[in-house]
């Protein structure tokens, strides 16, 4: 159902920038600051997209009264794949020491961009079906983290409400849901849209 388009460009742009830095010591040399790479807004609304298009993968399953408790196995995405608990008292989808998904950026075909690991524990109650919960997306030296607030969450759709709020490198995003398999990045002053249904990312009109 769900696929993913998205330039991974951006994205690593600011991953390789800081695996750099710390290869090459930077706060080894006490007459030398500590540099940072520069992130931008844009870098930001795009993490903060791979993050959502990573986690629809998942919420549906948060849509019954009464999940079905065991291991669920990511298919039908070249580009994510693992596995993840979901259990049902209450109804809960989390990532542990041997069951994570995998975000490959480029495709399982390429090996010029490294995957990256995306971690959550989220819980899902009331009528309509509201998730909420925390997670993370380790990408080499960088840990981006993340909030899913009241996202309202429906069977074998996308979410349709809610919001996920992405901190990264100093700035937040802001992802809001959409009933038109839609959703809006917000970074600062600067929003962007999300398709849901194929990834892309464009700047908002």
């Amino acid at each position: 159902m769900k696929r993913f388009k998205l330039d991974a460009r951006l994205f690593w742009f600011a991953t390789a920038a800081l695996a750099l830095l710390i290869a090459a010591g930077c706060g080894d040399d006490p007459v030398t600051p500590n540099e940072q790479p520069v992130i931008t807004e844009e870098d930001a609304a795009t993490q903060g997209a791979f993050i959502a298009v990573g986690m629809v993968e998942v919420l549906d399953d948060l849509a019954a009264t009464k999940a079905v408790p065991g291991i669920e196995t990511v298919s039908g995405s070249s580009y994510i794949t693992g596995s993840y608990w979901l259990d049902s008292d209450p109804d809960h989808v989390y990532t542990d020491a041997e069951h994570r998904l995998t975000i490959d950026f480029d495709g399982p075909a390429n090996d010029d961009i490294l995957p990256a690991t995306l971690l959550f524990d989220v819980t899902a109650t009331g009528t309509p079906r509201l998730a909420n919960g925390t997670g993370s997306l380790l990408a080499g030296a960088l840990t981006i983290t993340f909030v899913v607030s009241s996202i309202e969450v429906a069977a074998d759709n996308y979410p349709t409400g809610g919001q996920l709020i992405v901190s990264t490198s100093g700035y937040t995003a802001t992802i809001e849901f959409f009933s038109n398999h839609s959703a809006t990045v917000t970074v600062g002053d600067l929003e962007w849209s999300v398709d849901l249904e194929d990834g892309d990312i464009t700047p908002a009109d």
